[in-house]
């Protein structure tokens, strides 16, 4: 099964799919599906960074709608944090925005080419 989506219609199903994805093929060791990612981040791919947007505006949107009223009533910096997942998602889309893709978030990258389609 592909997690390839219209750009407008990513899901919140279709994000937990394609990174569910990245980390089964982190955990395999399959170098060649994160780099295709990777590769397609540092072309600044039109569709790749779309995607990316669209995700991590999603991701930050699931992540304060699970913690909103937490966040808002503790006294704790770490618990106020966006979690890693979301703070990972957004800087993957800064980062290739930017023109520099950064190699640590290349299993990000490789779940966004998955959303749009570049690996299956």
């Amino acid at each position: 099964m592909s997690a390839y989506v219209e750009i407008n219609s990513i899901s919140r199903h279709s994000l937990e799919f394609a990174y569910g994805r990245a980390l089964q093929e982190q955990e395999n060791h399959n170098w060649t599906w994160a780099m295709t990612g990777m590769r397609a981040a540092r072309a600044r791919d039109q569709k790749m960074l779309k995607v990316l947007e669209r995700a991590a505006n999603l991701i930050q949107q699931i992540d304060e709608d699970q913690h909103r009223e937490h966040r808002r009533s503790t006294d704790k910096y770490g618990e106020s944090l966006m979690t890693t997942e979301t703070q990972m998602w957004v800087e993957a889309y800064k980062t290739m925005d930017n023109g520099d893709p950064c190699e640590n978030l290349m299993w990000i990258y490789g779940a966004a080419a998955c959303l749009v389609g570049y690996v299956a």
